[in-house]
């Protein structure tokens, strides 16, 4: 798939392509449906399928304070690639973008720059300042400049919509398994590692601590599974999850030590690989699977020391791992 970032970027050029339109945070089941009425109206005209996304997304620009957004660049890129997207454009949302009209989107950015013949998108978005273009107008814009517009009816799976907002709202509270099942994927954040405090080895039990780009949403305070991809590590133990290590992961402040701490810290701990901050992982991708606990302040080290060892334990039971962990790597 290739990858075009900027309306102004020379390798954009004006070729007759079928365009999905849309943010496509997290690429959710309802953007499924989307790319799946793009995929067949270019096979039926004979054009490549371009997805047409933003950054930064809308709503970190015009939603309210903390809509921050739940994709991931690299998820977001690898799946759409398995949707059948032949080009993917990621336009800069600028100041000069967001106070264009409707129209002129549609003149010179739709049909000028990407020679575009027909637009797929969801019945909920709109183009132009102030969002002033819906669906219907739209297929009006789509009639006066020579490209069609198909307009895909918003999805619901047990009588909720789908959408980011509810995604989002799912991943604050926590709420992986609602979150995943919306999503149609695990939910994904990627980051780098950073150094910790170190007290996750000192209890037999290393982590590998991640920074998080300010924009991605972190899920709501508490420990997961997960599955980890890492660049560095060695290939991973369990054939049923042949794209990442099992893991415990913590999110959230470490209210024992200290209750004020970062909410948005993720602690990382890999089972049966011995690995930390300083163990060779360099980008880090954890896809979340499911919520084992609240997070909650211990009594003493102990306590918490003897609780993680439930987790994890509890984790190898789930992965089908062997009870005691193989040996260390590094």
């Amino acid at each position: 798939m290739e990858i075009i970032k900027g309306f102004d970027n020379p390798a954009l050029q004006p070729t007759r392509r079928v365009v999905a339109d849309g943010s496509f945070d997290g690429v959710h089941l309802g953007h499924r449906a989307v790319f799946d009425a793009a995929l067949r109206a270019a096979q039926e005209l004979g054009a490549p399928l371009t997805a047409l996304t933003f950054e930064p997304a809308p709503v970190e620009v015009f939603g309210p304070c903390g809509s921050l957004n739940v994709r991931l660049a690299l998820a977001r890129e690898r799946g759409l690639e398995q949707l059948g997207v032949d080009t993917l454009v990621i336009a800069n949302f600028n100041e000069e973008l967001r106070q264009i009209s409707a129209e002129q989107f549609a003149r010179e950015y739709i049909v000028e720059r990407l020679g575009t013949v027909a637009v797929i998108l969801s019945e909920s978005h709109s183009w132009g300042r102030n969002a002033e273009a819906d669906p219907s107008r739209i297929q009006e814009l789509g009639s006066k400049y020579g490209f069609g517009v198909r307009v895909i009816p918003l999805i619901t799976l047990d009588g909720e919509v789908i959408s980011s907002s509810t995604i989002r709202n799912f991943l604050w509270a926590g709420k992986i398994g609602p979150a995943n099942r919306l999503l149609g994927h695990p939910y994904a954040l990627y980051g780098l590692p950073q150094p910790g405090a170190g007290r996750g080895r000192a209890m037999g039990f290393p982590t590998i601590n991640l920074r998080v780009p300010p924009a991605k949403l972190v899920p709501g305070p508490g420990v997961y599974s997960a599955v980890v991809e890492a660049d560095g590590l060695p290939e991973p133990p369990v054939a049923t999850y042949p794209l990442g290590w099992p893991a415990a992961v913590s999110v959230g402040a470490a209210p024992t030590f200290e209750p004020d701490g970062d909410p948005r810290t993720v602690e990382v701990h890999l089972l049966s690989i011995n690995v930390d901050d300083s163990g060779g992982a360099q980008g880090v991708m954890v896809q979340f699977l499911d919520r084992l606990r609240d997070q909650r302040a211990f009594a003493s080290e102990e306590e918490l020391k003897a609780q993680i060892h439930a987790d994890v334990d509890q984790l190898r039971r789930q992965f089908r791992l062997p009870t005691a962990p193989a040996t260390a790597a590094d």
